[in-house]
């Protein structure tokens, strides 16, 4: 069995080109179907701990080069996570392309995330038949020299935050993301209502 070992804080020069070429061919100005779809939901994660998160997910029209595109914001205590995944329509060009950004729940709740352009923390490539190509932040590294994938791979998660309409699809979930939540997955609502009618005598 064969096991590739995938360098992430310093891909080589050809990594390099490759991950340029892919971020540059994906369609700037798309064109997506009528259809889509909303999904949410509560994850358990190791430990025990849980994550409540939302997805968007859109086809593109069938002249496209991709077939879809799904928009992912899960949080827990610790950390709020946006991913935007591009999955190919010819695999033998591209299986899937991922773009990641990560912040810390504490400062930056989801509401906060999705209003504001995160600069991209991680970004990965799958091809068919080759070398998965991958490119993330590391601490104590020195990576200048991908400032420049970074700095685009960010710029494709902006431009795609808009495209998708983001903040106005998802207007119902991000509220519902920022809420308590009980064990049923159920956001719990901390404003009483506004015009509470007549209380009923307990029979």
């Amino acid at each position: 069995m064969k096991v590739n070992i995938l360098n992430v804080c310093t891909p080589g020069v050809v990594e390099q080109q490759e991950m340029r070429l892919a971020l540059a061919r994906l369609p700037k100005a798309p064109t997506f179907v009528t259809d889509y779809e909303i999904s949410r939901g509560i994850s358990t994660l190791e430990g025990g701990k849980s994550a409540k998160y939302i997805r968007l997910r859109r086809e593109f029209k069938s002249d496209s080069p991709l077939e879809t595109i799904q928009y992912s914001l899960s949080s827990d205590a610790e950390n709020t996570i946006e991913t935007l995944v591009f999955r190919g329509r010819d695999v033998k060009d591209l299986l899937a392309l991922s773009i990641e950004d990560k912040l810390s729940t504490s400062v930056s709740k989801p509401s906060t995330v999705i209003q504001t352009d995160t600069p991209a923390s991680r970004f990965r490539v799958e091809r068919s038949g080759k070398t998965t190509l991958a490119l993330a932040r590391c601490e104590g590294v020195d990576q200048s020299q991908y400032a420049p994938i970074f700095a685009q791979a960010s710029a494709v998660f902006a431009d795609y935050r808009r495209l998708l309409k983001l903040r106005t699809m998802l207007a119902n979930d991000i509220a519902w993301l920022n809420s308590s939540t009980t064990p049923n997955g159920r956001g719990v609502s901390k404003k009483p209502p506004a015009n509470p009618g007549p209380q009923s005598t307990p029979q």
